[in-house]
């Protein structure tokens, strides 16, 4: 288990030190807007929105270890051509790379499922989702403290060489040190993941878990277009550069590992999963209301109010899934969770940086507030048939 969970925290070290605090950077320095930064991002997503059922399911033919190593190469070369990248165009190539081949995910969650039994499945999970806030937490300081305020075009490329870094060492690190999880593998044919993609839609049409399904894409919808666009509304309004987004990034990792690690537990003895969901759902349009009032001081609160909002209703609402679900389709349910939040990211970031674009810096956290009391209306406070759910 801990050999793999360090696998992880490397990967995602190496991945958000790139991705959060400098490429926005350097995708501007080149001569793209926010609209273009955001599309960046959201390529990664619509890419892992339809290869991860197929990686997942080639795993069960292969093992684990080669789609991971597959994962570390193809991270590394993504990583070098940004590294030596001089337009806007190789950096999209860049990124296509790191989503087409990115397995951390599917790849990941079946090897701990291949090294866990029932009882300790959910403490094997909860080790991942540790790893992946440490990552997320260290990775984007580091790329920021590497580029620093005063960026160049040097300093934002030896952001991508230092993850070009990490990212052998844990190709080596998986070649030699990481054992492999499958110890029966299984036919495998396109079809069987075709069918698995399909299935994720029927899943997610399903009359009992749709709201769930909804209310997860509307609020990765909204945080997903805040975490495209903070860096450039943090260069324009307080000229803040990657050092200041990577110690945003680093209040942002912290807040997120102190809820899900400890403070969720507290809380759930005190009340429903569906009373944290209300409250996590307060808190995020709270921080979207407080973001643009542009006060230096305030940014930290909103920071942690909006990290508390997501760091609470992504468990409680997996939770009820989890619940609701046939147990031979729990899987299938919770796999339809992650891809709804890719989906929601794909559309969410692109979303934020056109608004910001055509309208200003601040309006996109305008429509996250409207948007989100829209959705609460038809969720909390209306009859309508599928609020009833929550």
């Amino acid at each position: 288990m801990i050999k793999f969970v360090f696998f992880l925290f490397l990967d995602v070290v190496a991945f958000s030190g790139i991705l959060i605090s400098t490429l926005p950077f350097l995708i501007h320095n080149y001569g793209g807007d926010i609209f273009i930064i955001t599309l960046a991002f959201g390529s990664f997503s619509f890419f892992q929105f339809f290869v991860s059922p197929f990686w997942g399911g080639l795993s069960d033919k292969l093992g684990r270890k080669p789609l991971l190593l597959m994962n570390c190469i193809a991270e590394l070369i993504a990583n070098i051509i940004l590294a030596l990248s001089g337009s806007v165009f190789i950096i999209f190539l860049s990124r296509v790379i790191a989503g087409l081949f990115k397995t951390n995910v599917s790849v990941g969650t079946a090897y701990i499922a291949d090294i866990t039994d029932e009882h300790n499945r959910a403490k094997g999970m909860g080790m991942f989702g540790v790893a992946f806030g440490l990552g997320f937490t260290i990775g984007p300081l580091i790329g920021g403290l590497i580029a620093g305020s005063d960026f160049t075009f040097k300093s934002l490329s030896n952001v991508a060489w230092f993850a070009c870094s990490i990212n052998f060492i844990n190709l080596l690190y998986v070649f030699f040190f990481l054992d492999e999880s499958l110890k029966e593998k299984k036919d495998y044919k396109i079809e069987y993941s075709l069918e698995k993609f399909k299935s994720q839609f029927k899943t997610i049409a399903n009359q009992k878990l749709f709201p769930f399904f909804i209310l997860i894409f509307c609020i990765h919808l909204t945080f997903s277009g805040m975490e495209g666009t903070i860096a450039m509304w943090g260069k324009e309004t307080f000229t803040w550069g990657p050092r200041e987004i990577g110690f945003i990034m680093l209040l942002a990792g912290l807040t997120q590992i102190l809820v899900q690690g400890g403070l969720l537990r507290i809380l759930l003895k005190i009340f429903s999963e569906k009373q944290l969901i209300r409250s996590g759902y307060t808190s995020l349009i709270l921080g979207f209301l407080i973001i643009p009032s542009s006060n230096i001081n305030l940014i930290p609160v909103a920071i942690i109010l909006l990290c508390y909002g997501i760091g609470v209703t992504g468990p409680c609402i997996n939770s009820l899934i989890s619940k609701a679900s046939p147990p031979h389709l729990k899987g299938l349910a919770l796999g339809s969770a992650y891809s709804s939040q890719a989906a929601a990211r794909f559309f969410g970031q692109p979303l934020a940086g056109f608004i910001f674009l055509h309208l200003g810096k601040n309006y996109h956290f305008y429509f996250d507030v409207v948007f989100l009391l829209i959705l609460a209306f038809f969720y909390f406070f209306s009859n309508l048939k599928h609020a009833k759910t929550l």
